[in-house]
């Protein structure tokens, strides 16, 4: 080893040292050095590394909104029967603006969407796809902003170049609730009511505990990121990366690769996969992306018994290989139809002037293969398919 070479060391890990003592919850060795992270990745705050260290995060609300709003239990919005009535009274109409369907959780979403709307009378105008395309969705809203519906529930794909259009329907009177993430230049209670939002911070640290468990708790593993600047999904990856600071130091993060499109999942994994034949275990990102680093393991001649992959969502297609005991181990699920759910209440609450939280948070759930059927329930409110069941039972 050169002189060079020996300072260098020794000054990271002077660094280090340095950086633990100034910040606590900082974990005394990080597992994750090294690896190159995204551009908008923010390190883990203290008060997010002190609620890594939690082992139990049911009852713990870990996420702030984008912009520090306290994240309020989507379990505690009641509407009461006084409300209700003068919500089914004002005969209002709703826009459904959203950035993509085609997967189970766009689809819960509108279910609870829609079966909540209908019980409090309000009526679905409009229902728009944008399929990952601002563009498309940037005129979806211009459509809809032609019907003058008195809400709007969306889910903006693009912070920035959407925000015009979400203005401009704002500014017209119509009530808007966010999905996820809000848009640049607009302020809660002015001029969006609220957003909804999974629990993203614990989602992400749910993945590490599925992660860590899967591969025995210690191993080398790798993390398939959305490369694109996205609140949630950004938040998820934070909160992977401070548990796996937090509780998991044997476990190793030695790289993280990004896709900007959820159907370049194998891509992307077989190149890690290239370049680190011998990893243990990969955090895959949602489903569709997950799916592709399944092939993509079977491509490289791993075996679900050597290589473990976690993803967030609970997707038929997910749910199915889990139950088939192959590559995916767990999952860290959103609640859609309840995230669902709580977006038409906060909407509905919004329309007779009732102040609403900024921020709603809808709590995850971890799943694996011994209590899939329960979770299977818990998402979907029907038992698990008989194909899942046979593939348990074996």
């Amino acid at each position: 080893m050169t002189a060079h070479v020996f300072k260098n060391r020794l000054f990271r890990k002077l660094a280090a040292a340095l950086l633990v003592a100034a910040v606590p919850g900082l974990a005394a060795a990080d597992n994750t050095e090294g690896v190159k992270h995204p551009l908008w990745f923010k390190e883990p705050s203290a008060k997010t590394m002190e609620l890594a260290k939690i082992d139990d995060l049911t009852n713990t609300v870990v996420s702030d909104g984008q912009r520090g709003e306290e994240g309020f239990p989507a379990s505690k919005i009641v509407i009461t029967d006084e409300q209700a009535a003068k919500i089914k009274a004002g005969n209002f109409t709703v826009g459904i603006s959203m950035g993509w369907l085609g997967d189970d959780w766009a689809s819960q979403q509108l279910i609870g969407l829609k079966e909540q709307f209908e019980a409090l009378g309000i009526k679905v105008v409009a229902e728009t796809n944008a399929n990952w395309n601002d563009a498309k969705q940037i005129a979806d809203l211009e459509a809809i902003s032609v019907l003058k519906p008195d809400l709007l529930v969306s889910i903006p794909l693009n912070g920035q170049t959407t925000a015009s259009a979400y203005k401009k329907i704002s500014e017209a009177g119509t009530k808007v609730v966010f999905i996820d993430q809000a848009v640049d230049g607009m302020d809660p209670g002015k001029d969006y009511a609220s957003i909804i939002s999974s629990d993203n911070l614990a989602l992400g640290m749910y993945l590490a505990d599925e992660l860590a468990t899967a591969i025995g708790g210690s191993g080398d593993v790798a993390a398939m990121y959305f490369a694109n600047d996205f609140y949630v999904t950004n938040l998820r990856y934070e909160g992977f990366i401070a548990r796996l600071r937090a509780k998991y130091p044997d476990v190793r993060l030695v790289v993280a690769a990004g896709h900007n499109d959820p159907n370049k999942g194998q891509e992307v994994a077989q190149g890690v996969l290239a370049r680190y034949p011998n990893l243990k275990g990969m955090y895959a990102s949602w489903s569709i992306p997950a799916m592709g680093a399944v092939t993509a393991a079977r491509v490289a001649g791993k075996s679900p018994a050597d290589f473990k992959i976690v993803n967030e969502n609970f997707d038929q297609i997910v749910a199915l290989n889990m139950a088939q005991n192959d590559f995916i181990a767990g999952i860290s699920s959103q609640r859609p139809y309840d995230q669902g759910t709580a977006e038409a209440k906060i909407g509905a609450l919004a329309l007779i002037g009732e102040k609403t939280p900024p921020y709603v948070v809808v709590p995850p759930l971890a799943v694996r293969r011994d209590n899939l059927p329960a979770s299977y329930k818990t998402i979907y409110r029907v038992d698990l398919p008989e194909e899942m069941q046979q593939a348990l039972s074996q």
